[in-house]
């Protein structure tokens, strides 16, 4: 603000920014630090900050999703997203049934990179007329598309001249979960593929026996291969023609086994490097083969093995001494992997995400004495559920991954304690996603930073005994160890669950009390809020039951939390909600399942202030009744999943009252696992 002399008088002129007039490389790298959901709310600010999320660094980034409709030009969506200007480049048709759709096709061919094809209702001829219109993709999904390849001719009498100026181009191709895969579909596709860079066959029914083989193959000179059959000597022969370019391969979920590796072996002396190895859940795998093929595979950047049950030590000795380059592991459900084992990951000085859940071999000593012995500033990402570790282990990895994005601790009851999850707290302030799922030791002192052993009474002449509560005397478990001594024959009533309920109930109180009369500092408690955790994006806290809306009122304040998950919480009620939807203006998915003091009011909150809601969870929720539903109706613009199965005062007919929600795609309640709702709308267009 300055101060002028005009006339003769003094004035006041304030200068105001206008943030809308910054040069766009100005907005454009601003809008770097957002996330995706964050540029586009941003973009519909002005025209101007609009035209900033068009650069093509953020358009790449987003995901077109058609999901559960009838796609044709005459009828939106498609009338409506023939006439926008905006160049998207990556599309996903999910349960599609396609009508005429040459214009709108046409339309996405311009600009379009990467186009996945999910449980489509597509037929051979439409399909080849869609990928004509798609001419610079360099990507490709067709997953469970059963009608596409049932019959085995698929581009059989298709013109692959024209076809193959649109597949030429594609470095990324996905088949997977394709149980009508066969030889001849897979060679018509990839022979019209320059070089391929990732192929996924995970989940498809490939045959790896000699006898199936022999079957269909008797001569080994037959060149024409099989509509009938995929079989994993074929597949050997279209990897040796594209090993030069191969970086990527998953062959997980399927029945590969020891002879099928030494088979890949053989590929050695071509030159297949891949940079990425997947391998899940292939039990007929045996140590020894695998080994043998990681040892010439140096150049690997991502591994899974994960359900690999022959997975053990050994093969650990072999990634660390051969894979230095390693930056994914994922060995999650190999039980033969002990302490010894996983204590030998520590070497790897590039690695950044791992998986080590459901590893029962491994324990407490496995994380304090082995990966998490020394300071790691390069791990990221870590998954360790279902561990049985203790307190001690949790604490030592939170001190030396400081640099930890993602930590899921699911199902370790044990080792997840009020100490260790503030442990967590104090250490990992870069964390974006955490999970303590079923983590039923915790109570709010783990998420607030307040122990109530240590509330004690505090001296007040302005407030009366009454007034403060139970902070007026000694703390409960003082008071039940002083009740002990005095009273040694008193013997109480109440069965173990009642004390558990009554000292859930005072430790909530105490709690409440200490915060609104401010009493924290004086209580001598230095503990970590959870708030420390400024960038937080997903907090899963489903199944831990002491938690009460002292977290929610107090620890849980994020401006960027995405993902909210409190199922199975018994104690949040509308006192913490009512704070919470204030505080995390962005959650998108929340689940409230089975929390049953969730009424009406708080539904009404919910719908209200969370207006990115996309997903909600109430099930279970018994207080709920047809209010809730209007609420939903009413203030949910971009729902697009609900779930109320197990609400019992809701006797509505609930798909009637959905069908006109344009956004909601499913709709999950009692008696249907997934009711679509976009048939609902079909009837209901019919009826008039």
């Amino acid at each position: 603000m300055g101060t002028d002399n005009k006339n003769g008088e003094g004035y006041h002129s304030t200068f105001e920014p206008s943030f809308a007039d910054l040069p766009m490389e100005v907005i454009v790298y601003i809008f770097r630090y957002l996330d995706q959901a964050d540029v586009q709310a941003a973009g519909r600010t002005c025209q101007r900050w609009r035209e900033a999320t068009f650069d093509m660094e953020f358009t790449k980034k987003i995901l077109v999703r058609f999901t559960k409709l009838c796609l044709s030009d005459k009828i939106p969506p498609a009338l409506d997203y023939i006439k926008s200007n905006r160049p998207f480049r990556n599309y996903h048709f999910e349960e599609i049934t396609f009508g005429g759709v040459k214009q709108i096709m046409k339309h996405i061919g311009n600009t379009a990179e990467e186009v996945i094809f999910d449980n489509v209702d597509l037929g051979d001829k439409q399909f080849c007329d869609i990928m004509r219109q798609l001419q610079t993709i360099h990507s490709l999904t067709i997953t469970r598309c059963s009608q596409l390849f049932m019959s085995g001719s698929f581009l059989e009498n298709e013109d692959r001249l024209t076809l193959g100026i649109s597949f030429a181009k594609i470095r990324h191709l996905s088949l997977k979960d394709n149980q009508y895969l066969s030889d001849a579909i897979l060679l018509r596709l990839t022979e019209m593929i320059e070089s391929i860079y990732t192929l996924d066959l995970s989940g498809c029914h490939i045959a790896y026996h000699n006898a199936i083989q022999r079957r269909f193959y008797p001569n080994d000179g037959r060149i024409v291969p099989s509509e009938s059959i995929l079989t994993f000597k074929f597949i050997v022969r279209i990897l040796t023609m594209h090993q030069q370019h191969l970086r990527r391969l998953n062959l997980s979920n399927t029945l590969i086994g020891a002879p099928s590796l030494n088979a890949l072996s053989m590929l050695k002396s071509g030159g297949l490097r891949l940079h990425s190895l997947g391998l899940a859940k292939c039990r007929q795998i045996n140590s020894v083969s695998l080994k043998a093929f990681l040892e010439w595979q140096t150049s690997l950047l991502e591994l899974n093995i994960s359900d690999v049950v022959r997975v053990d030590d050994s093969c650990l000795d072999v990634i660390v001494k051969n894979l230095s380059l390693l930056q994914d592991l994922d060995i999650s459900g190999c039980v033969n992997v002990s302490n010894d084992g996983v204590s030998l990951l520590s070497t790897l000085k590039h690695l950044k995400c791992l998986n080590i859940s459901r590893c029962d071999g491994i324990q407490s000593k496995g994380i304090t004495h082995g990966i998490a012995s020394t300071r790691n500033v390069t791990l990221q990402n870590l998954q360790m559920t279902h561990l049985m570790v203790c307190e001690e282990a949790i604490k030592t990895l939170a001190e030396n991954f400081p640099e930890l994005r993602v930590l899921n601790l699911e199902q370790c009851v044990n080792g997840v304690t009020d100490e260790s999850v503030q442990s967590i707290i104090k250490n990992l302030q870069w964390l974006r996603e955490l999970s303590l799922v079923n983590c039923s030791r915790i109570t709010d002192a783990a998420l607030t930073g307040i122990n109530i052993t240590h509330l004690v009474s505090v001296p007040n002449s302005n407030n009366s005994p009454d007034s403060l509560g139970p902070l007026s005397f000694p703390t409960f478990v003082e008071r039940d160890s002083h009740n002990e001594l005095n009273q040694p024959f008193k013997i109480s009533l109440r069965s173990k669950a009642e004390e558990e309920i009554v000292r859930d109930a005072n430790r909530k109180k105490a709690m409440f009390a200490a915060y609104e009369l401010n009493l924290i500092e004086e209580c001598n408690v230095d503990g970590y809020n959870l708030k420390k955790l400024r960038g937080l994006r997903t907090l899963k806290l489903s199944g831990c039951n002491k938690i009460t809306d002292v977290s929610l009122k107090y620890g849980i304040k994020f401006l960027e939390l995405r993902y909210l998950s409190l199922s199975n919480c018994p104690q949040i009620s509308l006192i913490g909600v009512e704070q919470m939807v204030l505080d995390n203006p962005s959650i998108e998915i929340l689940d409230l399942s089975d929390c049953e003091s969730i009424n009406d009011r708080a539904i009404q909150l919910i719908t209200y202030n969370l207006t990115r809601l996309r997903a909600l969870h109430i099930s279970g929720c018994s207080q709920l009744t047809e209010h809730s539903l209007d609420a939903i109706s009413d203030n949910c613009k971009h729902l697009q999943t609900l779930s109320v199965h197990r609400c019992r005062q809701i006797y509505t007919d609930i798909e009637e009252r959905f069908a006109n929600m344009t956004t909601l795609r499913n709709l999950n309640m009692d008696n249907t696992t997934n009711t679509d709702i976009s048939i609902l709308r079909l009837k209901k267009r019919l009826e008039y």
